[in-house]
């Protein structure tokens, strides 16, 4: 299997330069490949968050999740992105193997193995030490760091029960002290990530975290996850922070103000899903900020202007040629 460079420590002096522009994106199907890599590359930014359904998988057999992972790594346009930006990832469902799949899927232990190995996660890495694929990344120097924390929202998860509502089928909301998201381990490894020091705090869920107004995965489907995510936030008081995510098949922005969530700061999520095939329908949602849905193919760009340690932040959401579909001033 071709190698993929990973990570900003593996590129020279990466982990001093000033953060300014951060891509990200996710469901990506390889054999639908729309030059989309290209268009990213020519944003040059320095870093790129894939942030899950990477390769659509699908599978309880290895071999067959180890041939899509080649499929990806070999796809001309990603292997020439992967040889020169970092790729941060983490899973969704169908890189984890099964649609929607939490904690119960059969093949999770060996469906981590084969995520490090395709993203080439060194052996002695931290991530390949605890159950699960979370971890994080710090960038940038001093008074400048960003970091990157990527949740792993699939190994942990109780599983969930849909019944019937109307003519649809809908997810049951979790409740109870064992109804979790990230486990215990990981919160508490999540806990001590915010307790480092970094300027500019970025956190990616595979799934929406703020939005709570759709029927599909979400943090509102287990409301007790949702509710300690933001008092977390609240009572570490990380600084600036924006919450990525994916899955949707559309992309939007949504924003918390700090009194409705009573945290220290506004909270802002954008949404980026998926770069080769979007189109899922409007389900609006009173946390949106107008004028960022869009169901076409789509990733997104972080741009962070400094004013001394103080980090300045737009999320722009472009199409697959590289066409803006909205812009958000975070903060």
């Amino acid at each position: 299997m071709k190698k993929l460079l990973f990570l900003a420590t593996f590129l020279p002096g990466f982990a001093q330069e000033t953060i300014t522009r951060i891509a990200c994106g996710s469901c990506y199907k390889p054999e639908r490949d729309n030059g989309i890599f290209k268009v990213i590359a020519a944003e040059k930014p320095q870093a790129f968050l894939f942030m899950g359904d990477n390769i659509y998988a699908d599978t309880s057999d290895p071999k067959v999740m180890r041939e899509k992972y080649h499929q990806l790594n070999i796809q001309p346009d990603y292997a020439a992105f992967a040889k020169t930006v970092p790729i941060i990832p983490i899973w969704d469902d169908h890189d984890y193997g099964l649609n929607d799949a939490g904690s119960d899927f059969e093949m999770k232990e060996t469906s981590a193995q084969l995520f490090f190995e395709a993203f080439n996660f060194p052996k002695d890495h931290e991530a390949r030490k605890t159950p699960g694929v979370y971890h994080s990344r710090i960038m940038g120097p001093r008074g400048k760091r960003v970091q990157v924390i990527m949740l792993d929202t699939r190994y942990f998860r109780s599983p969930l029960v849909k019944v019937k509502k109307g003519k649809r089928r809908v997810y049951e909301i979790e409740k109870g002290p064992n109804a979790t998201i990230l486990g215990k381990a990981q919160w508490q490894w999540l806990e001590a990530q915010l307790e480092k020091p970094a300027e500019l705090r970025i956190i990616v869920s595979s799934i929406q975290i703020l939005n709570t107004d759709h029927r599909f995965e979400k943090w509102s489907n287990i409301p007790d996850e949702r509710v300690k995510f933001l008092k977390l936030l609240s009572d570490s008081k990380p600084g600036p922070t924006i919450l990525l995510s994916g899955d949707r098949h559309l992309a939007e922005v949504c924003y918390l103000p700090k009194a409705a969530g009573k945290l220290p700061f506004n909270l802002f999520e954008m949404t980026c899903s998926g770069m080769t095939h979007a189109g899922a329908p409007d389900d609006p949602s009173p946390l949106r900020v107008p004028g960022t849905y869009t169901r076409s193919s789509n990733y997104g760009l972080l741009e962070i202007a400094w004013n001394g340690n103080r980090p300045g932040v737009i999320l722009t959401i472009k199409d697959a040629k590289g066409k803006i579909e909205s812009r958000t001033k975070a903060f």
